[in-house]
């Protein structure tokens, strides 16, 4: 088995058959009221209708109740699992963000490939308290489909922000496109969060749509189509489902060729990968993060119940199933293969460290500074980036407006067949920094302009990991 690291639109209440109070619940109290449920409810989605997608969303202060956990939050909307928004290809998505925060704010689409600059993707925008800004976001035709998702991006205060809440899921619709059996299957969008619990080192509350260990029912044999997104700050989670089949079918907006069938996935904070479950023999099955060390010198990431999958019905032909699933192998990505192919214009080295007492997380040495810009990148290049860690513990590198190869880890080549836009950095190991090699394409004409690249651990980059690029024209 594989191991991989890696107009105002109609209200679609995709769980019909849950109680509306329950959903009811989730939209306004965002969490711990729809614990009685204990079935997974999906977070209320927003559709774009004849090209566009219109969101009024307001960031304001909340208590969030989950559980027997209490805690003050900060929320989009009022919910710690707000709206869902999908959008195709093509569309244009108008957000108008209120800030009833005490603090500067802003939004960052993850993954999207579209313009940073003006009123789009623009993370240099700050809203002050009390203010509003509409962002207008033009997804280009040829935009990959798949799971990505919206956040705070107000540098000094993402972690806080992103750990209050202020984060939620956005689809690019497409992906029967890649696979169209997609197209028949119960799909569901499983969302991972977390916050400190305050009662113990090390620990931390994880939820799945904003629920603890929420049961997913499924049949013997049936395949689900499950698009998991880790919208926290700061959590790497290593997941497993004990049991049953899990087939991973994209990594961060991007499909694989064939399904690949995976004991266990590395999820660091930002990434998302989409997969195929096949539903087991009755019976119950865990979905849960594995301990793994995070840090030299500390212990094991604990474990954490995430969901109870129930298989529930007749008995069915489950390798039958898996079979009807392999079977939708599509053509290899030729762009994946001519990315590998490509001159490489420019080869750089980004070398990730902190200070003695962890107040200072740099990149080269230097802390993040918003009026420089640390890299230029001509549109149409291929470069080669190589991202060292200095440090002890995992790191997690992203980078905003496009995607990248991953090619090495630790001097391992590596064959992967789809892209990421955040990808985890191994720790430094007795002395040797960990270190992987990305191919990074500045093809995309709608990427001109600036933007960030940052560790996604978002702590570490609110305390200077980040640097600035800016990509432009050829000159004449």
């Amino acid at each position: 088995m594989a191991k991989f690291q890696g107009p105002l639109g109609t209200i679609e209440r995709r769980a019909r058959n849950l109680a509306a109070s329950a959903l009811a619940c989730l939209m306004l109290c965002g969490a711990g009221a729809c614990e009685a449920a204990r079935e997974l409810v999906d977070p209320p989605a927003l559709r774009s209708e004849n090209g566009l997608l219109l969101v009024q969303l307001s960031a304001a202060p909340a208590p969030i109740i989950i559980g027997d956990h209490r805690f003050d939050g900060m929320l989009y909307n009022g919910a710690y699992i707000p709206e869902l928004w999908r959008v195709r290809p093509g569309d244009t998505l108008v957000v108008t963000l209120s800030n009833q925060l005490p603090e500067i704010t802003n939004l960052h689409f993850h993954g999207m490939k579209v313009s940073p600059q003006g009123a789009s993707d623009n993370v240099f925008v700050h809203i002050q308290p009390g203010e509003s800004f509409s962002y207008r976001v033009d997804i280009p035709v040829e935009h990959p489909p798949g799971l990505f998702w919206y956040h705070s991006h107000a540098h000094g205060l993402s972690s806080q922000q992103i750990i209050g809440g202020l984060s939620g899921a956005l689809i690019v619709e497409g992906s029967e496109r890649f696979y169209p059996l997609l197209k028949g299957l119960t799909e569901r969008v499983l969302l991972l969060k977390h916050h400190p619990d305050p009662r113990a080192d090390w620990e931390e509350l994880v939820t799945l749509n904003g629920m603890v260990a929420p049961r997913i029912p499924m049949r013997p044999g049936e395949l689900q189509y499950w698009r998991i997104g880790n919208i926290g700050a700061d959590l790497f989670l290593k997941l497993k489902l004990e049991g049953m089949a899990l087939y991973l079918i994209g990594t961060d907006g991007t499909y694989l060729h064939r399904p690949v069938k995976v004991d266990e996935m590395m999820l660091g904070p930002g990434q998302r990968v989409e997969v195929v479950a096949v539903g087991g023999p009755p019976g119950s099955y865990r979905l849960k993060s594995i301990p793994f060390t995070l840090e030299s010198g500390r212990p094991p990431l604990p474990e954490h119940e995430l969901a109870i999958v129930v298989s529930n019905g007749p008995a069915a032909d489950i390798a039958a199933a898996e079979a009807k699933l392999t079977a939708q192998a599509v053509e290899s990505s030729p762009y994946i293969g001519a990315l590998r192919a490509s001159p490489i214009a420019q080869r750089r080295i980004f070398t990730f460290s902190r200070s003695e007492d962890r107040t200072k997380f740099f990149i080269n040495g230097e802390l993040f500074d918003s009026d420089r810009t640390d890299v230029t990148a001509v549109l149409g290049d291929v470069e080669e980036w190589t991202i060292r860690n200095d440090d002890n513990q995992l790191h997690n590198f992203h980078i905003h407006q496009t995607e990248f190869l991953v090619t090495s880890v630790n001097g391992e080549l590596r064959n992967f067949d789809s892209l990421y836009d955040t990808f985890t950095v191994p720790a430094a190991d007795e002395g040797r920094p960990g270190e992987i090699k990305v191919v990074i394409p500045f093809s995309n004409p709608a990427i001109v302009g600036r933007f960030v690249f940052h560790c996604h651990v978002v702590k570490h980059e609110d305390k200077g990991m980040m640097q600035t690029i800016e990509v432009v024209r050829k000159s004449k």
